[in-house]
This record gives structure tokens, sequence and C-alpha cells, in this order.
């Protein structure tokens, strides 16, 4: 065993034995390192861990302790909460497991989609990966990174300072932090329907209560988001100004000024998780620009432009907001990752990531106009036209099941994304699939699609 799970199995041995009962406090963070003869980061990952596992919890102000209803939690006998989470990312598990000939549902681009842009030798000519000596640098992430994200946004006419955005591990990271600082188990917050369904699962596994809102071709349903605010009162709106997973479509100016005034009225938050910001020639408005990130907290990624290997991304919002998701940062992760921040400054600053992105924008709309003309020869109708982005939403008749034509599909090696993982609540699923336009033209899935059309 590592040192982390060698403290996590000695540590569940004294709960499970009683030496340490349900409300006993744990020794510091410090004391811990001291005793296993770790490092604190160590000591840290270790109870991060422990409190995943439903063992302990951490009390604002008090440290951690055991949990007053603490038991063995074996593989099968895990928390509902923690099984509901892990339910609801399966689509993930079958992204990453990579056995299928064809990935239609992927989240992601072919690999060759993004040649050109990685530095075949990462940073050497500049040294800078190894003569820094600033350590762990800075809890809000790489300045130099933070600075050129800043001025980016400063293009978009919208006002932002590197000391506003705070760099992260991608945009998962980024919810995840989010969830962890600004909500409670019982907590209520509103997401998109269908939405990100690895958001669906971290709120399961806050135990925080997801309501959806009716996501249309441009944007959220202003009269359904309206209502769920008055009938919930919600701590948070998560939504996505630009390409919408796994819709594709973007928010007008119509809807984007109607979400704020909403949010404004019935005092929520609105989360912006946004991967696609950067693409040359966006459609739809994006919600900072009109609000300025004054209740708006955005999220970015670099993983959907760049690499899905590349786990880095940020939040930029209001200096309150990231002075504390910096502090919660330091303390579950230390930092980010420094060497990759270095490599993307270095991309930007070099102007090849401008270039990445004017080719992978060309390249999505070469993919949209063929997928889109494949569709209307097939007579098959979609939620939003294909366009910005990797995805659009192929929907299928009433009474149609996209889970077993998902598992047809994986019979002839075509890995699909049925709707049902994308729907907020079963009550309001309209049966569809998630396509990944970047991998549909392939002749066998085309193959698939006439035969599904005949079928309908």
């Amino acid at each position: 065993m590592t040192k982390t799970e060698s403290i996590v199995a000695e540590i569940r041995r004294r709960v499970e034995e009683g030496l340490l009962p349900p409300g006993a406090k744990l020794a510091s963070i410090r004391r811990a390192a001291e005793e296993f003869g770790v490092s604190k980061n160590t000591a840290v990952e270790a109870y991060d861990r422990l409190v995943s596992l439903g063992l302990i919890a951490a009390r604002p102000g008090a440290g951690f302790s055991v949990v007053s209803s603490a038991r063995p939690v074996r593989g099968d006998e895990a928390p509902p909460h923690l099984v509901e989470a892990v339910d609801s990312v399966s689509l993930l598990r079958a992204q990453l497991d990579q056995n299928y000939q064809l990935r239609v549902g992927d989240g992601r681009p072919p690999a060759a989609w993004m040649d050109g842009i990685l530095p075949k030798r990462a940073l050497g000519a500049s040294g800078e990966a190894t003569a820094d000596s600033s350590g762990y640098g800075s809890p809000k992430g790489y300045r130099g990174l933070r600075e050129l994200i800043a001025a980016r946004f400063r293009a978009r006419d919208i006002a932002l300072n590197a000391e506003r955005v705070v760099t992260t591990f991608g945009a998962n990271h980024a919810l995840d932090m989010i969830i962890r600082r600004y909500l409670s188990p019982g907590d209520t917050v509103l997401v998109d329907d269908p939405g990100y369904y690895p958001l669906f699962a971290k709120l399961k596994f806050a135990q925080v209560r997801q309501v959806g809102v009716r996501r249309g071709p441009q944007g959220p349903d202003l009269d359904d988001l309206r209502a769920c605010a008055e009938r919930e009162r919600p701590a948070f709106f998560f939504t996505q100004s630009h390409a919408q997973n796994p819709t594709g479509g973007s928010i007008d100016l119509a809807h984007a000024h109607g979400v704020l005034q909403i949010a404004e009225t019935h005092g929520f938050r609105v989360v912006d998780d946004d991967p696609f910001v950067d693409l040359p020639g966006a459609r739809g408005v994006p919600l900072a620009a009109l609000d300025q990130l004054r209740n708006v907290i955005f999220v970015g990624s670099f993983s959907k432009t760049v690499s899905a290997s590349f786990r880095s991304g940020y939040i930029a919002a209001a200096s309150d907001i990231v002075d504390e998701l910096a502090e919660l940062k330091m303390i579950t992760a230390v930092n980010s990752s420094r060497f990759s921040e270095l490599m993307i400054a270095d991309m930007m600053t070099s102007r090849r990531y401008d270039k990445h992105l004017k080719r992978l924008g060309q390249r999505i709309e070469a993919a949209s106009a063929d997928l889109t003309a494949v569709f209307a020869r097939l007579g098959l109708a979609t939620h939003s036209p294909p366009g910005h982005g990797y995805y659009t939403y192929l929907e299928l008749p009433e009474g149609a099941s996209d889970l077993e034509i998902a598992q047809r599909a994986a019979r002839e090696s075509i890995f699909l994304a049925p709707g049902t993982f994308f729907a907020a609540g079963p009550a309001r699923h309209r049966p569809g699939l998630r396509i990944n336009i970047a991998r549909a033209g392939d002749p066998r899935f085309v193959a698939f699609l006439k035969r599904l059309a005949v079928a309908f």
C-alpha cells in the first residue's frame, strides 16, 4: 500500500474496532503527519479519502471527527448517495475504458484533431519549468497564465484581472470546489435539463438536491426557470452559455438577459461552465459579458480545446469568491499543475493556441455541415442545429428507448451516449442521443443511422 492507503486503513481500523467512537476528534493534520511519519500533503490526502468514505467529517474551525453514523463501508454497502453518484458516471467510465471501435457518443474530439498544439519538447527552450524556485507558487495558480486568461476576457469587454482568476485541474475540479465550498447536504440547486451528467453525479455525492430546468435551442426555458426559482428557492443555477453539453445549443441575448434578471430577483448565483468560450466565431452570448462576473461564476477549461489528458482549467469570479476557492484549493490539492499551466501559457504567447483554435473551428464547421446533410437526408431532427462545439442532440420519437438503441450500437462496437444519462429527472425526459460531430462521419455510423431512421 501507499503511505496514504496505509493511513486510511489504520484509521478505518480504529473506527471499526471502536477505538475512535462516533464524534471522536481526530488528530490535526500536523499531528497526523508526525504520527505516521509522512508529509502534511499525504495526511491531507488520507483525510480527504476518509471523508469521501463517509467515515469522518470536516467541521469548520473544529478539525476532523468521526461521523455519528460511521460504519464499515464495504463494496456491498456503500452510502446511497455514493452509489447514485457512481451510477451517474457510468457513461464516463465507458468513455475511459476505450473498448469501442467507433466513439460517436464520446465527449472528446479525435486525437488527430489536436495535432500541432502540444509542443514536442515541453518548455525545453525557456527553462522556466525548471528554473522557477518559488515552490508550489500562489494557490491561485501560475500568474502568467492567469494574466493571459484575464486579457482574453478583457478582449470580450469583460473587466477582469489576474487576481480574480484561480486555476484548477479542469472544469470538473472547478465544479467540485464550488459545490464543496458553497453547498451543504439538503441544499437545492437548478441545472440544465438535459444537462452535464458529471455535474449531476457531483451533486448527488454531495447530497445536494437538483431540479432540472428545460433547456431549449436558445438557452434555458425562462418560464420554467422562473417557476423553479419561485418554488425551490435555489442557491445556484448551473448552466452553459456556449455549445451546451449535450444539446450543442448556445444562449442568445434575450435568454442571457432573462437568466440574469431571474437570478437577481430570486437571489441565486449562476455558474457558467463554458469550455468552448475560446473557439473563434462563437455563437451565443456569454453570461459573464452581461453580468461582468458580479453574480456569475465562470468555469473554463483547456481539456476540450487542447487535450482531454490536459487537466487544466480555471474559475473567474468576484474577488471574494476567488479568494475563498483558492483557500479551498490549497487545503484539498495544495495547487494545480504549474507545469501544465506553464505549457498552456507558452502556447498562448507563441500564438500556437489561437492558430490551433482556428483550425479546430474550421474542422467543427465542416463536420457540422456534413452531419447536418446526413440528418436532413434521413429525416432526423436535432434539439439544436449542429454548430459551435462538438455536440448535437439527436431527438428520438416518444416511446423509443435511447438505452436500448445504445446497447444495439454497442453490439456493433459503436459507442453512443443515451440521453437518459443527461436527464436531470425522469419525469420530463425525452429520449435522445448525444452525438459528437467530430466522430460522426464514419460510414459505419452513417449506416447505423440509416437503419435507425427506417425503424422509426
